[in-house]
């Protein structure tokens, strides 16, 4: 009887607390978002709707003054319950993330989703080429599918958002997160941004196979100075709106739907605390509507640098900043409500930011089907699945560029026999770089897997060893067995963790022992091809003298040895072309292709002049013959656009990708011009022989720049237009602007 009794009440208020639930106008699909905000916010208390903007890692959970760790997942649980927390990182999984929802929905005075964060910067499970890799490919349609299919996984697994695209412009390749870039140039940044956000969001995001994106990180972290990370920055004004918040507003005009902090700061503030940045330029000037959050406990950060006397000043300066969300720490859900009972915040300031935060859970559907991301068997067949394998494949053959190919040793002839050498010849973990999130070495292709699978017809030996197992005795070996052989391919590089968050070096050579292993092999007279397995451009002088084929490969992920395996036998074409500048010496940095124009310029006295490979720089086993550019005209006014037509011939013997570049040079203005600058850029297939022409169509917009007033204007006179394989060989012709 009583287990009867028992039984009837809680169906009953299930049943009750269902029906009330279903009544409140936010639980009508049919109505407009903003209205269901609205109802939502209205039935909200101060504290639930703090919460809202409260994300919490996993099971970190405070306790006190002092964050801790643990496995105890009923803590966890009983704040959902509670109704004290509105997003978690690194919780992944669809079975756990169920659960989780499950807390929130049945459990929670008002049924709020769970919304799940993670890292998902260049793959889930099936891991793409590292984002400097990517962007070598310049090819947005083929970056827009890798960012897709990550988003197929993580979604899959029980993610809604990920903190990615980076789009940090960055000059100076000892800094380790230049790996999460797109390069430094800011129009290419900014296509890929845009291709990125399009890729994880899709064209619906309610759909369980997208996740929201979150640019980051907003703005100027990548002048970090010498490269170390979390250091100061220092940027103008006048560059940070040429060059460092294009990208964001190409990530902000595709859609995207939240935005990262950086750790640092402007203009000595830090940004998570800046009125300026974060209203003035983020929200007015560039229009984004969306979710801003902090980095990782950035408002302890603001205490620890002396920017603010403790967490409760870091609290109401970020949230009168814009700030709508503290990521994985305390501040906000500690003292937000005691600053508004005590009127030091108006509730306003919540109600904004708790109402972007409903709004983005409203648009990923979490309030209407709250459990369509967690789909067990969609987790299974979706998860490195042959799709998912198939499009890192082609990610990682247009990421690899082709540095040096002297005589034509590439592609490899079927019959010579090659030596297999060096620490990534069977690698697994580090040709994944870092952020590789939930990848599976295991599920690694070695190059020299990807040799055995491609290409049994060729005969190759195998003398792979660790990062410290350069030894005498190792040299010797490898020395013995070139002599049996014609090709030595040495797979060289850094180690994966010299790349990444909290990663700097001085030094951006090839490691030592690396090089005595390289010099080595020169005195055999055997033909040398090496392959580069790196997050950072490196300084390749020493390398070059020591080989006769060169091939960046970056970390590739998961399908890379057979990325690589297919480009030196010929199978894949190299079409990639550098988007950052590979300097001579680290004393160069910063190097770039874009800098402003001098009366004289000093070069440094003890080594050559200029870089050792330009930005947009990149062989293939074809050759292609440029036109000269021809415009529709001469003279222009404002509001016209330009038109300018080339001719690109194959003139070699096999097919292949050629990335043509188009720079504009402004010729005398009142700001001293940059020495060019990338506005448009095609890809185009040729068959040997096969002669195309590319048309390009440029508004009078983009022959405009910031003047004296940091007003944007397009200023009279003349304008040299150059279109090229790269950024220092271009044919030119010239228009003016009356």
């Amino acid at each position: 009887m009583n287990k009867f009794i028992f039984i009837t009440l809680f169906l009953v208020e299930n049943v009750f607390s269902v029906c009330l639930a279903q009544s409140y106008p936010y639980q009508k699909e049919s109505i407009p978002v903003p209205q269901r905000v609205k109802d939502l916010l209205s039935r909200m208390t101060l504290e639930e709707k703090i919460a809202q903007i409260r994300h919490i890692h996993s099971w970190n959970i405070f306790n006190g003054q002092e964050p801790y760790y643990t496995k105890d997942d009923s803590i966890c649980r009983s704040l959902i319950r509670a109704g004290k927390v509105g997003a978690f990182l690194k919780a992944n999984g669809a079975e756990l993330n169920r659960s989780l929802q499950e807390e929130a929905l049945k459990h929670s005075r008002l049924g709020i989703p769970l919304i799940f964060h993670e890292d998902v910067i260049h793959g889930y499970r099936t891991i793409t080429p590292i984002p400097l890799a990517e962007s070598c490919s310049w090819n947005p349609e083929l970056v827009e599918q890798s960012a897709a299919m990550a988003a197929r996984e993580a979604a899959a697994a029980g993610i809604q958002l990920t903190y990615a695209p980076m789009v940090d412009i960055s000059y100076d390749p000892r800094w380790g997160r230049i790996m999460e870039t797109s390069g430094e140039d800011a129009y290419l940044c900014g296509e890929l941004a845009a291709a990125r956000v399009r890729g994880f969001q899709g064209n619906d995001l309610t759909s369980p196979h997208t996740i929201a994106a979150c640019v980051k990180h907003f703005a100027g972290y990548g002048a970090v100075m010498a490269g170390r990370d979390y250091q100061e920055t220092d940027v103008s004004l006048r560059k940070l709106q040429e060059i460092y918040l294009p990208p964001f507003q190409a990530a902000i005009n595709a859609g995207v739907a939240s935005v990262m902090c950086a750790y640092t700061s402007y203009d000595g503030e830090p940004l998570t605390m800046n009125y300026f940045m974060n209203e003035e330029m983020l929200r007015k000037q560039m229009q984004f509507k969306g979710l801003l959050m902090t980095d990782w406990t950035t408002f302890q950060h603001a205490v620890t640098e002396g920017a603010a006397d403790n967490g409760q000043e870091a609290a109401e300066r970020g949230i009168k900043s814009g700030i709508d969300m503290d990521m994985s720490a305390k501040q906000f859900i500690e003292f937000l409500p005691e600053l508004v009972r005590t009127q030091k915040v108006p509730e306003q300031l919540i109600n904004r930011a708790a109402a972007r935060a409903l709004e983005l859970k409203f648009r990923l559907g979490l309030f209407d089907n709250p459990f369509a991301y967690f789909n067990t068997e969609r987790e299974k067949q979706t998860l490195y699945s042959k799709e998912s394998q198939e499009d890192a494949y082609q990610m990682a053959c247009q990421s690899m560029v082709l540095l040096k190919n002297e005589d034509r040793t590439l592609p490899l002839s079927d019959s010579k026999r090659i030596a297999l050498v060096g620490p990534f010849a069977n690698t697994r973990y580090h040709l994944l770089g870092s952020w590789n999130m939930k990848g599976d070495s295991k599920e690694v292709i070695t190059v020299e897997e990807g040799f055995k699978a491609l290409r049994t017809d060729i005969p190759i030996d195998v003398r792979a060893c660790d990062f410290s197992g350069i030894t005498p005795a190792y040299l010797s070996d490898v020395c013995a067995l070139a002599q049996k052989n014609e090709i030595i391919i040495a797979c060289l590089g850094e180690p994966s963790n010299l790349s990444g968050e909290a990663v700097s070096t001085a030094k951006i050579e090839l490691p030592d022992q690396q090089m005595r292993l390289l010099k080595a092999l020169k005195t055999t007279g055997k033909k040398i091809i090496v392959v580069l397995f790196n997050g950072r451009p490196l300084v390749l002088d020493e390398v070059l003298k020591n080989c006769d084929a060169l091939l960046e490969a970056w970390y590739p992920g998961t399908m890379g040895g057979k990325a690589v395996a297919a480009l030196l036998t010929g199978i894949e074409n190299p079409s990639g072309k550098l988007s950052q500048t590979f300097p001579r010496h680290a004393g160069q940095i910063p190097i770039v292709y874009n800098a402003r124009r001098t009366f004289y310029t000093v070069h440094h006295a003890d080594i050559p002049q200029g870089a050792l490979f330009p930005f947009g720089f990149g062989l293939s086993y074809t050759q292609y013959k440029y036109s000269s550019p021809v415009t529709d005209k001469t003279e222009y006014r404002r509001g016209d656009s330009v038109t300018v037509r080339i001719k690109i011939k194959n003139t070699g013997s096999v097919a292949g990708r050629e990335i043509v570049q188009l720079y504009i040079r402004d010729e005398v203005a009142t700001v001293i011009p940059r020495e060019k600058e990338l506005k448009r850029f095609a890809s185009i297939h040729l068959q040997p022989g096969e002669e195309k022409e590319i048309r390009f169509t440029i508004p009078s917009a983009d022959f405009s720049i910031y003047n004296n007033k940091m007003e944007k204007v397009l200023e009279p006179g003349s304008f040299t237009i150059g279109i090229g394989p790269n950024s220092s060989e271009l044919n030119q012709t010239k228009v003016y602007f009356l």
